[in-house]
């Protein structure tokens, strides 16, 4: 992979684990695209007891005032539910919204430092599977530690009405995941009708060198179908294969969509692609319908993933969805 294996061991760390101290917090644009109101929030009653995706359970005695996020697609959660003034941390892969940029950072996804998370003080640390090493560290040191780990679309909504819920805005996360669920249907209702064998059959590169796609349980998998497409590595149940020219070739895809990791300036032109040995007589080569989407549309388990299934959809049924 020479030039480009650290952004590619970088990007790894994001996807498939698929993402100067202060004691401020960020400083909110309000570029959220929620509209918060705490006023229509129902009172919700403190302590609580919550459970997380790990099947721990974790006693909240008030509303978190401090927060840190140690995954770009929690800081999207906690944002979207205008809670961007609570987030005193997050990693240097959180930049979405641009006002999270500017919260205190704590490191990387995969290696968040511990010290730096503690000198912030929070009540609430919201982590991922990937975070386990820390779990132990920081309830021995008594905090607060939420593991969010959605592996579908449903799960993500889910997530959302978790963090509303511990943060004491459950009626926001509830009209969020209300206006997402409403952009869900109106894509199912245009595809739903559409036989089998009249669905194209999509190739998702993940990445380039070595050919890495995507397998049937994978959360870029589901968009897939959901958005009315066949993916040709349904069969697959490994959820990141490499795949060889040959079983591309073979399986003669109908769209190519392509989309690298998170911050990558990587870009390959379909140009590009159709002068790969062999691909001139691919389907999507013939008729072009190769197509980019940004990957933290697809990969970052947040509220955008259904900005990436409707851009999914756009690319396979152009025609529906204008």
């Amino acid at each position: 992979m020479n030039g480009f294996s650290d952004n590619l061991k970088t990007w790894f760390c994001m996807i498939i684990l698929i993402l100067i101290f202060s004691l401020s917090g960020c400083k909110s644009d309000g570029n959220t695209g929620v509209t918060n109101n705490p006023s229509q929030n129902t009172a919700i009653s403190f302590p609580m007891t919550i459970s997380d995706d790990l099947g721990r359970n974790i006693t909240l005695d008030m509303a978190p005032a401090r927060i840190v996020s140690l995954a770009p697609s929690n800081t999207e959660i906690l944002f979207f539910l205008g809670l961007g003034d609570k987030v005193v941390g997050n990693t240097t892969y959180c930049d979405y919204p641009e006002a999270a940029k500017n919260c205190t950072k704590v490191g990387g996804f995969a290696d968040p430092s511990l010290e730096k998370v503690v000198a912030l003080r929070p009540d609430l640390v919201l982590a991922t599977d990937i975070h386990q090493p820390l779990l132990k560290s920081l309830e021995d040191a008594g905090y607060n530690v939420l593991v969010l780990d959605p592996k579908t679309v449903e799960g993500i909504l889910s997530n959302i009405q978790l963090v509303g819920k511990a943060c004491g805005v459950e009626n926001r996360a509830i009209e969020l995941n209300q206006g997402l669920t409403n952009r869900i249907k109106a894509i199912n209702e245009k595809v739903a009708n559409i036989e089998n064998n009249q669905r194209p059959t999509v190739y998702y590169e993940l990445w380039d060198q070595p050919l890495m796609s995507i397998g049937r349980d994978s959360l870029i998998g589901q968009v897939i179908h959901m958005a009315g497409g066949t993916s040709i590595t349904d069969d697959i149940i490994e959820d990141y294969p490499q795949l060889s020219a040959e079983i591309i070739i073979a399986r003669n895809p109908a769209v190519m969509i392509n989309s690298y990791g998170h911050g990558s300036s990587k870009e390959v032109t379909p140009g590009e692609i159709a002068e790969r040995r062999g691909w001139s007589q691919l389907a999507f080569v013939r008729t072009n319908r190769i197509y980019t989407i940004d990957a933290d549309l697809l990969s970052l388990s947040g509220p955008r993933i259904v900005d990436g299934l409707e851009k999914m959809a756009q690319c396979l049924y152009p025609e529906l969805f204008k």
